[in-house]
């Protein structure tokens, strides 16, 4: 007789963060091909997947038997580290909320996972100057919540974490009703679907240790898509051509105050906090400005400046 486990350890959290890796990496260039929003420049799935692959660095420096705590400091650890672009950088927040959500549990049941959910989903909401709905953001808020649904009627592992998966992809699916950018271009935010792999992959390995080995597919319709819209055109008319992104230490300011200062700048904006560093993702035709700026209020650690007109060119060729 087969035994399974009926909570989730650290040595889970580190295969569920693996899993979905191997899932995102299969699926970077089709994330890349249906890349629109914000701008259509053909980086979601590399950013995503680095930013992943961030945590599963981390993770594999941990000890084979590694207590949750361990793993959820070195996935916070990771998901910082490695976020990039806008959808990387959503989710390093979703991440880092998570993984302080449950980092004092000694176990972690359905409920500590449904609250872990909503915690990253407000962590993410929070980092965005201007969320909308319609991207990976709207995705994982109506996951959370269904995850809390499904917990309140009392059910367990199984059905709550097929809930989470099913009410996801539908989710995704509904994307281009609320982003008139997705619907013209006749696919669904790649940032979303890229959470829905992510989704996958822990899906997969909960579902086989609770339940027993089982398949865990994706629709059809997320993976059938091709993207229609005419990126020249569209980069013809982008407002913001510059993905600027820069960390600084010492920190003398909060998010909000830097949030306000920026947004001048351009569009995009992001601003993320470990304990020590503070990041900014902005798109912005002033991107030296932004790193002058930025870096006033503590010690320049890293910058990086992207064209998205040349990146959208050569995503092309």
């Amino acid at each position: 007789m087969v035994l399974f486990m009926s909570a989730l350890t650290g040595p889970m959290l580190r295969e569920m963060i693996f899993e979905s890796c191997e899932r995102i990496n299969e699926k970077v260039d089709y994330l890349n091909d249906i890349n629109v929003f914000p701008v259509p420049d053909g980086d979601t799935g590399v950013n995503i997947y680095i930013t992943i692959g961030a945590v599963v660095e981390e993770l594999e420096k941990e000890q084979d038997n590694l207590t949750i705590k361990e793993a959820a400091k070195a996935i916070a650890k990771g998901a910082f580290k490695g976020a990039k672009g806008n959808s990387g950088v959503i989710l390093s927040q979703f991440f880092m909320g998570f993984a302080k959500s449950i980092e004092d549990c000694s176990i972690i049941t359905p409920k500590h996972f449904a609250e872990a959910l909503i915690e990253g989903s407000k962590r993410a909401d929070k980092a965005v100057m201007n969320p909308r709905e319609g991207t990976i953001l709207t995705v994982i808020k109506d996951t959370a919540h269904a995850a809390l649904s499904k917990i309140d009627e009392g059910a367990g592992w199984k059905d709550t974490v097929e809930y989470c998966y099913e009410i996801a992809q539908k989710s995704t699916l509904d994307t281009p009703n609320l982003l008139q950018e997705l619907k013209d271009a006749g696919v669904v935010d790649a940032g979303a679907l890229g959470f829905v792999y992510l989704l996958q992959g822990w899906i997969v390995v909960i579902v086989n240790s609770f339940e027993g080995m089982k398949v865990v597919d994706i629709r059809s319709d997320l993976e059938n898509l091709h993207n229609t819209i005419d990126k020249e055109h569209m980069m013809t008319t982008l407002k913001f051509r510059y993905c600027t992104e820069a960390s600084i230490t010492s920190v003398n300011i909060t998010e909000d105050q830097i949030k306000n200062q920026l947004r001048q700048y351009g569009d995009s904006l992001i601003v993320i906090r470990d304990e020590k560093t503070t990041k900014v993702h902005i798109h912005s035709n002033e991107p030296n400005l932004v790193i002058k700026d930025f870096k006033r209020h503590g010690r320049l650690n890293t910058a990086k400046i992207d064209d998205m007109k040349l990146q959208t060119f050569y995503s092309n060729r």
